[in-house]
């Protein structure tokens, strides 16, 4: 292996990046995630994650917000909508966001290592309070997907 360097994992955990859709009006209809596996300080990997949000969400999955949010229409018809504002609250945030978490640290794949000359199985598992970055892409009515870049998106 001329030329590579080893780069050993330090403090290597999963993190996320979040994104929640909204079109101009504040109206959210669908969430995304994406999880990594980074390492270094918590500030480099919240660093990071900032980085990757302004582009990531474009190879991220996306599922509908879940089916206990709602508005009324003009028609007063309930629609599948949550309010924007629903994140500046911590519950209403974590009700929104949190089967898109749930769904993400399932996905994260199961690995092998070699101990001995055995292979063993293991899969890093994601925190209970995992470090995110949550970002609100705005979805302008002629097609454009706007990232929101927050420096304070993040949370631990």
């Amino acid at each position: 292996m001329s030329g590579a360097s080893p780069h050993p994992l330090n403090n290597a955990e999963v993190v996320a990046n979040l994104w929640v859709y909204a079109d101009e009006a504040g109206y959210v209809a669908r969430v995304a995630g994406k999880v990594y596996v980074l390492g270094g300080s918590d500030r480099e990997k919240l660093d990071l994650l900032r980085r990757l949000s302004a582009t990531d969400f474009l190879s991220a999955e996306w599922m509908p917000i879940p089916e206990n949010f709602g508005v009324i229409g003009p028609d007063g018809e309930r629609l599948r909508y949550a309010q924007l504002s629903a994140l500046s609250d911590e519950y209403s945030k974590s009700v929104l966001v949190g089967p898109l978490l749930e769904k993400l640290a399932a996905s994260v794949p199961e690995q092998l290592q070699e101990v001995e000359g055995e292979y063993r199985r293991f899969k890093l598992e994601m925190p209970e309070a995992p470090l995110t970055v949550l970002t609100v892409v705005v979805e302008h009515p002629d097609g454009r997907l706007v990232p929101m870049l927050n420096n304070q998106g993040a949370s631990a």
